[in-house]
C-alpha cells in the first residue's frame, strides 16, 4: 500500500473541510490537491509535522482548478519551484487566473474572497505539465497516473498512486464517521452523463481506498460509488421534472434539501455533520447546476 497521509488544510479555522494529500518520493514529496492559497500556512505546518521541509516538494497533482482545491498551486510553484500537473483544459486557469477564474470568483465571493481564498497567483508556465487521459508520470521514483473523470467540471483529473485514487469532487463529498456521500454540483461544468461515465472510470480500475479533498480517505469504494450514482440519477429525475413544470432553483434546491434531509435520518448522520455538508455541498448551488444543466437538455431536445 502506497504511503499516502492526509493534511487537514483547517480552511477557515474549521477541521475536517478540505484535504491535501502527501506522498513521499525518492528525496522529497509531492503532493494532491494544493488546497487554496489561504492555508498555505496552515499546509506548511502540516508537512513539518510529517518530518519534512516544504522546500522539498516536488510536484503538486491538482483534481481541478476550482479555487479551493488548486488555489495555491501558483505559491507553491513560485515558492518551491515545484512542477503542477493538472488537465489540458485547466491550463489557461492555472497560469492566468486574474483572466477569467478570479473575476468568477469574485462575483461570487464578493468582500469575502480575499479572507476564503486568500491572494492566488498564477502558476509559472514553465512549471506547468499538462496531462492526458490514463498517461502515467514519474515524479522522482514515484509513479502517478491520470484519469481525465469530467461531470463535476470539464477539466477534472482523478490522480491514481498506488492502490489509491485522489478523487477531487468527483466523488463526492463526505465525512469521517459518516456513510452519506453527496455530489457537489455547482454550475456551469455540470455533466450528468460525463459524471456516470468517470464513475465507471473509477470502478474500473479497482482502487483500495478513495482519497476525498472533502474530506478524507474512504475503504468502502463499490459502496461508495453505488450510493453515490444513485443520489445523482435521483437528483437528476427532481430536476428534470421541477424544469419541466416551470419550476426555478428554489423550487428545486428545497426538494433536494428535503429528500436529503430524511435520506440522512435514515443513515442517522451526526448533526454536527449535517451542517457540515450543507455548508460543504450546498442546495442552491447544486440546484443552480443541476436546473441549468436539465434546462439545456430540455432545450436541445
Amino acid at each position: 500500500m502506497t504511503d499516502v497521509r492526509t493534511l487537514d488544510l483547517e480552511f477557515f479555522g474549521a477541521t475536517e473541510v478540505i484535504a491535501s494529500f502527501l506522498a513521499p518520493t525518492e528525496s522529497g514529496f509531492v503532493l494532491f490537491e494544493s488546497g487554496p492559497a489561504s492555508t498555505i500556512a496552515t499546509l506548511e505546518r502540516r508537512v513539518g509535522e510529517a518530518g519534512i521541509v516544504l522546500d522539498d516538494l516536488r510536484a503538486v497533482f491538482v483534481t481541478h482548478v476550482h479555487l479551493d482545491h488548486a488555489g495555491g498551486a501558483g505559491v507553491l510553484a513560485r515558492r518551491t519551484g515545484c512542477k503542477v500537473f493538472a488537465h489540458p483544459a485547466g491550463a489557461e486557469h492555472l497560469v492566468a487566473p486574474e483572466r477569467k477564474l478570479l473575476p468568477s470568483a469574485e462575483r461570487l465571493y464578493g468582500e469575502l474572497m480575499e479572507p476564503l481564498w486568500g491572494t492566488t497567483l498564477g502558476v509559472p508556465a514553465e512549471n506547468l505539465k499538462v496531462v492526458a487521459d490514463e498517461e502515467a508520470v514519474t515524479v522522482d521514483g514515484l509513479q502517478v497516473r491520470a484519469w481525465h473523470t469530467p461531470g463535476h467540471a470539464v477539466h477534472h483529473i482523478a490522480w491514481q498512486v498506488g492502490d489509491a485514487v485522489v478523487t477531487g469532487d468527483v466523488a463526492g463529498v463526505r465525512f469521517p464517521g459518516a456513510t452519506h456521500v453527496l455530489p457537489p454540483m455547482p454550475p456551469p461544468d455540470i455533466d450528468i452523463g460525463a459524471w456516470r461515465e468517470s464513475l465507471a472510470v473509477l470502478r474500473r480500475i479497482e482502487p483500495g481506498r478513495l482519497l476525498l479533498t472533502h474530506y478524507g480517505a474512504f475503504d468502502d469504494v463499490p459502496r461508495h460509488l453505488d450510493e453515490l450514482e444513485e443520489r445523482i440519477v435521483r437528483w437528476t429525475e427532481m430536476a428534470e421534472r421541477v424544469v419541466s413544470e416551470g419550476g426555478d432553483t428554489s423550487a428545486l434546491a428545497e426538494m433536494l434539501e428535503t429528500a436529503d434531509q430524511l435520506e440522512m435520518e435514515s443513515a442517522t448522520v451526526p448533526e454536527e455533520a449535517v451542517a457540515r455538508y450543507r455548508r460543504l455541498c450546498p442546495m442552491e448551488g447544486n440546484s443552480a447546476g443541476l436546473h441549468r444543466y436539465c434546462s439545456k437538455r430540455a432545450q436541445e431536445s
